[in-house]
């Protein structure tokens, strides 16, 4: 331990009017030169049933599961009432509440757009419901997938290439040139990842509005969410979202710059999506946008998010460039860049929930890739063409995106609309983000790090953060989902790997009331006992706590794919790839998921539009419709149920009509498991320990671990997180806080406290010391009495660990025993260190290593931030002397 006295020293630390909109305003020269945003935007329509090979690309493949006799519900996660029946930013209820929707929870009530359209109950998505027929068309092609060396392919970058594709100022929407990339985000790839408070920043003084001391402010801003059962590393696919608004967001009343009043913005706006508005919030936004009113559950227009998806690749936690520089198992290469900009407001208590019009045409462009969803915004997207290069969607294949983010309108020319039950605004990700500073951050899928030394067929990484509770249903989102869907997504499918751990942890010599059963499927009712099984034993697995971890956080198992699996899944894809053939499905399995197989009772079998009956196992590639009355306005549709039980809601049984992909806030998280130590528990509930311990300094690292100098009996002694006290047997040093430690005394948290306050979240403090304290302090004294007792420095100075993106950038500084030693050294309470002589502090390792470079070091040069603003600071060992601050 001779190098910890070195470390309190160092770390001195759209329309939705007329879809005729935008051409009756449009102005197209044919010249191309940049013009006002929007100035030539112009497109035609398509109607679905004469353009698309597809005519229902709005209903997912999803929709065409089976719920296994009700026991796998992930129709709520679109199809609900909640969002509507809250007034937030959502009018397409589909649980019950409008007879020409509805519930979709309970039918297959797909319906055709007329009476001599083809019929929506038929299941098109040849990709993901034979995949074996996508395999063949490859290899038609000639092509062998075997010599993919689908690793590199990852971590090849497409992005930046496509990007450079777009014409005009990346600091408006609209490029405002006749180009294929018009409307492809002005997000410059090269400026990411997002800082440790989310803003993106730029190195380029085009791509900025104003500049602060890290670089010039592109206005993007990173958003982090709780994600379920769409985009994860199970699925294959992942997600990184931005939000930008437009200028005067950014400024003050006066028009000049200002960071903190386009944050406070960005907050309200959250609350406002989020249902959470407070009291004191005013009626409008801040600064220069004082005259745009704040509107519960919409955005302002103007908006902007960026969606990039990439592949999933493992070894991605951020941490190594090399393998790519966005966290959370984000590929380099992307699938596809996706964009959405409110272009026309929409007030979605104007139109009925009846007069849904999904028959209208798309407006449109199929070369510029973008499309009008009916409710306000214009959505745009880019994927992947046959050789890997990003390039604009066809508005067949934008359709898919209008299923689910859009809305209800009603024009004088019927537009096309679609969408969901659950969005807010036709959105997904920004209702669901984590409140606060944790949700602006890089999209890291719960803080994930990659395990080194991980297998190609092991769980390749952990997840360092919990199952963050619901804020109607009381739990969380995860455990939810398990108890409901019993799958790892909306398909209701469970990979081999989630199979392992549940059948690892599921046992009867575990306390279960049965082993985890494999699915027999020889016969319907074997098959079915199974399934009912499963649900039962993944919600007594849940109620234990065994999705996560001893200290809170969810099993790595659960939600991140072995290399080897998440490389097959790229695979796959790819296939569709250079096949082009993204209008037959995106999803592709191993083997058709045993969700769309027969397994009802064969004395009641589902039955094709001609009545023929299914056989047990047989793939569902269609299901009956209403035949009997032509003038009925369910002719046609769909009339086959899910066999989902209304008068069974959760959680006895599995239908609820209400859910809200709300979280609780403040943020709180599922209880770790029963018999181990709560995770991060609530400071003022627990009580001072009575010990006859005092602390006189603290180091906190990420994840409440860290290093706490206490004194007993005069003496004092050091203690690493989760180390037995020497003095004290049976008590455990749990977790290191700003100003406190944590303590296991036996079955009992009690705390240890500095006894000062400081800054919270960061907030500077000035410390006042009066003169004739600083008159006493000699700083070389107290040098060579640190280097006796080490401990002693803890009274200088108290550091706490500044992570962002789940990686340490630096140490938050804080007066500690004795604040005269600490004014006296130059420094100010919420200075952040940053740097070593130049080298910069990213992870733990890093700093230690820095404590062992430098120890017997006779003077160091300290980065510091200080404010908005980045000083050096030199600390002499030799002769200590007063610095100026």
């Amino acid at each position: 331990m001779n190098n910890i006295w070195l470390i309190p020293l160092v770390f001195l630390l759209s329309a939705c009017g007329s879809d005729d909109a935008l051409e009756n305003t449009a102005v197209d020269t044919g010249v191309a030169v940049t013009a006002a945003p929007g100035t030539g935007l112009q497109g035609s329509r398509a109607v679905p049933v004469v353009s698309f090979s597809n005519p229902y690309p709005q209903i997912p493949a999803q929709c065409y599961i089976e719920t296994s006799r009700g026991t796998q519900n992930a129709c709520q996660y679109c199809h609900t009432n909640a969002a509507y029946q809250e007034g937030l930013g959502n009018n397409n209820p589909q649980a019950g509440l409008e007879a020409r929707i509805g519930n979709l929870q309970l039918e297959y009530a797909f319906a055709a757009y007329d009476t001599v359209a083809p019929l929506a109950v038929v299941n098109r998505w040849e990709n993901t419901l034979k995949p074996e027929t996508l395999r063949a068309v490859v290899s038609g092609m000639g092509i062998d997938t075997t010599t993919w060396d689908m690793r590199a392919y990852l971590r090849s970058d497409n992005w930046k290439q496509a990007y450079a594709k777009r014409p005009g100022d990346p600091k408006q929407w609209d490029a405002g040139v006749q180009s294929p990339f018009r409307l492809f985000p002005g997000l410059d790839p090269a400026d990411l990842p997002a800082g440790s408070d989310g803003f993106v920043r730029s190195q380029q003084t085009k791509n900025g509005f104003f500049s602060d001391t890290q670089g010039w402010v592109t206005g993007w801003r990173s958003i982090n969410f709780m994600p379920y059962g769409i985009f994860t590393p199970m699925t294959g696919s992942v997600s990184g979202i931005y939000i930008r608004l437009p200028e005067k967001f950014m400024q003050r009343e006066d028009g000049s710059f200002d960071l903190a009043t386009y944050a406070q913005n960005l907050d309200l706006l959250e609350r406002a999506i989020q249902g959470r508005l407070l009291p004191e919030d005013g009626k409008t936004y801040l600064g220069k946008a004082k005259e745009v009113l704040v509107e519960r559950g919409l955005y302002p227009l103007g908006t902007e998010f960026a969606h990039p998806l990439h592949y999933v690749d493992v070894r991605a936690d951020g941490t190594d460039t090399s393998i790519s520089p966005f966290p959370g198992t984000r590929s380099r290469r992307v699938k596809e860049v996706r964009y959405m900009y409110k272009a026309r407001d929409w007030q979605p208590s104007q139109f009925r929930p009846a007069e849904k019009a999904e028959g209208g045409g798309i407006y449109g462009n199929d070369e510029q890739g973008w499309v009008d969803n009916g409710a306000g915004w214009l959505l745009a997207g880019y994927i992947e063409d046959k050789e890997g290069t990003l390039r604009p969607q066809t508005r067949e294949e934008m359709t898919q995106c209008i299923g689910c983010h859009s809305g209800i309108t009603r024009t004088e020319f019927p537009t096309f609309t679609s969408g969901t039950g659950n969005t807010i605004d036709s959105t997904w990700a920004m209702p669901r983000k984590f409140a606060g500073e944790p949700g602006w951050q890089e999209m890291n899928y719960l803080l994930y790090t990659a395990e080194p030394d991980a297998t190609e067929t092991t769980t390749p990484g952990k997840a360092r953060q919990g199952d963050p509770l619901n804020r109607d249903l009381g739990k969380g989102e995860l455990r939810y989902f398990l108890e409901t869907v019993v799958g790892a997504s909306l398909y209701g499918d469970i990979p081999g790997a989630v199979e392992n751990v549940l059948a690892t942890h599921i046992r009867s010599a575990n306390g279960y009331s049965a082993d985890w059963p494999e699915l027999d499927t020889l016969s319907a009712d074997s098959f079915q006992q199974a399934q009912a099984l499963r649900q039962k034993l993944m919600r007594e697995f849940t109620a234990k706590g065994g999705h996560l971890e001893t200290d809170g956080s969810i099993k790595g198992g659960l939600l991140y794919p072995p290399e080897r699996d998440a490389l097959a899944a790229a695979a796959r894809y790819r296939q569709v790839v250079v096949s082009q053939r993204y209008t037959k499905g995106k999803d592709v399995f191993p083997e058709t998921p045993v969700t769309f197989r027969h397994f009802r009772d064969p004395a009641e079998p589902l039955t094709r539009v001609d009545g023929t009956p299914y056989q047990t196992g047989e793939i569902i590639t269609e299901r009956p419709i209403e035949q009997d009355n032509p003038a009925s306005l369910t002719y046609r549709a769909g009339n086959s149920t899910t066999q989902i039980d209304d008068a069974h809601p959760y959680p006895d049984g599995n239908y609820n009509p209400d859910y809200l992909p709300l979280l609780q806030f403040p943020l709180q998280f599922e209880p770790a498991p029963a018999g181990s130590a709560q995770r991060r528990p609530d400071w003022n509930d627990i009580p001072l320990s009575r010990l006859p311990l005092s602390l006189k300094g603290v180091l906190g690292l990420p994840n409440g671990e860290g290093f706490a100098v206490m004194e007993y009996q005069g003496e004092q002694f050091l203690v690493q997180s989760n180390e037995e006290l020497v003095h004290h047997k049976g008590v455990r040093l749990l977790e290191v806080g700003e100003r406190y430690a944590l303590l296991q005394n036996g079955k009992s948290l009690e705390k240890l406290a500095l006894g000062m306050a400081t800054a919270a979240s960061g907030q500077a403090v000035a410390t006042v010391v009066a003169p004739e304290e600083l008159e006493r302090i000699n700083l070389k004294e107290f040098r060579d009495n640190a280097a006796l007792d080490p401990y002693r420095l803890f009274d200088a100075v108290q550091p706490e660990a500044v992570v962002a993106n789940g990686r340490l950038s630096g140490y938050r500084l804080a007066p500690g025993a004795d604040p005269a030693l600490f004014v006296k050294a130059g420094l100010k309470a919420g200075d952040i260190l940053l740097a070593v002589n130049g080298v910069r502090l990213e992870s733990e390792g890093q700093a230690i290593q820095l404590l062992k470079q430098y120890e017997g070091a006779i003077q160091l040069s300290l980065t510091l931030k200080r404010g908005k603003s980045e000083i050096n600071l030199p600390v002499s060992f030799q002769d200590i002397a007063q610095t100026d601050s």
